[in-house]
């Protein structure tokens, strides 16, 4: 039997072991830990960021995971255009323990191109 997601049943579950969400699926949801891996010049560029995410460079998620966070808290992984917050949530499913990993498909771009809302200006918390 395939394993689903109980927060978004629909979501599709990659081969590498995370779950795949659409921006309409995360926006304005409190359950999750948004998480960004770009660099921070990125943030308040073009794209600009979700709202109150939470800063975390991806050589970071990489190499310590998430540390402080419970394995068990469902985290959205955001960048750019989706590729790079893809290896870091294959990273942390195989390395580091976590089970309900989420990749923003699209990231900022597709969240952009949706109409989600941004800011540019720094509300974000450093890891």
């Amino acid at each position: 039997m395939e394993r689903r997601s109980t927060l978004i049943p629909e979501a599709p579950l990659h081969r590498r072991g995370y779950w795949e969400a659409r921006p309409g699926d995360v926006v304005g949801r409190r359950e999750f830990l948004f998480v960004d891996v770009r660099p921070e010049r990125d943030l308040v560029g073009d794209l600009g960021h979700i709202h109150g995410v939470t800063l975390t460079p991806s050589s970071i998620v990489h190499e310590q995971g998430l540390t402080g966070i419970d394995a068990h808290m469902p985290v959205v992984l955001v960048c750019g255009n989706g590729r790079t917050s893809a290896d870091c949530a294959e990273a942390l499913v195989s390395k580091h323990g976590f089970r309900d990993v989420y990749l923003l498909v699209g990231g900022m771009i597709r969240w952009n191109a949706e109409g989600r809302p941004i800011a540019k200006k720094p509300t974000w918390t450093p890891r």
